[in-house]
């Protein structure tokens, strides 16, 4: 349950973690359900599309939903977690909650926050909400998507991308919450795999790392 992202020496146990981790490792105690909650926010891809050949940004978000969740469903880690679509059902059955799971107050989660800050209003109110849909104190939100090119050089690994392209890769800016603790117990970007531009495994490449790294 230990694996870590590459590059990064500190595994977060998140049940007991007093402080945020940035760029490290981090999973859930085995058999714990979380709220995986929808992809928050996108950021257009160099040159000006948007990730995943979408079509408008909130294709690529629902993409990347999808993503996740099909990558997770294959995660022994994860068979007790509720995932986005789970979520939207249950929220449309209670629509007294007045909750948007796709739409909550995240931006100020965008930068990294202090170990020793609470999460805000609006937000703890729609996250405590949220968990006690399901009985739980811990959720995963993702909070931004993006897309970079990796600069080739003798030690990339090569791709045999068309027309001298350089590589791609999907990262995801990810929050993980205990809201008993109104805590965020770590924050950072996990980065998916190496993709040619043309290729369309960007975001299922991203949402395998993230599914491996997190959901054990």
């Amino acid at each position: 349950m230990t694996k870590h992202l590459a590059g990064a020496a500190l595994f977060v146990a998140i049940a007991v973690a007093p402080a945020i981790a940035q760029e490290s490792s981090a999973t859930f105690p085995f058999g714990t359900p979380v709220v995986v909650l929808p992809v928050q926010s996108v950021q257009p891809s160099p040159g000006g599309s948007w990730p995943g050949h979408a079509a408008t940004g909130e294709e690529a978000l629902r993409a990347m939903d999808a993503e996740l969740e099909f990558a997770l469903a294959d995660r022994r880690g994860a068979e007790n977690w509720a995932l986005p679509s789970a979520l939207r059902r249950r929220v449309e059955r209670n629509p007294i909650l007045d909750v948007n799971p796709d739409r909550l107050a995240y931006q100020g989660l965008i930068q990294r926050p202090d170990a020793r800050d609470q999460i805000y209003e609006p937000l703890h109110g729609e996250l405590r909400t949220l968990a006690a849909l399901f009985g739980t104190r811990f959720l995963m939100l993702p909070l931004r998507l993006r897309v970079e090119t990796i600069p080739v050089d003798g030690d990339s690994p090569v791709l045999a991308c068309r027309e001298d392209a350089e590589p791609q890769r999907a990262l995801l800016l990810v929050a993980l919450i205990d809201i008993r603790r109104s805590a965020v117990i770590w924050h950072g970007n996990v980065p998916g795999g190496p993709v040619c531009p043309e290729s369309g495994a960007l975001l299922a490449s991203l949402a395998t790392v993230i599914a491996r790294e997190i959901a054990e």
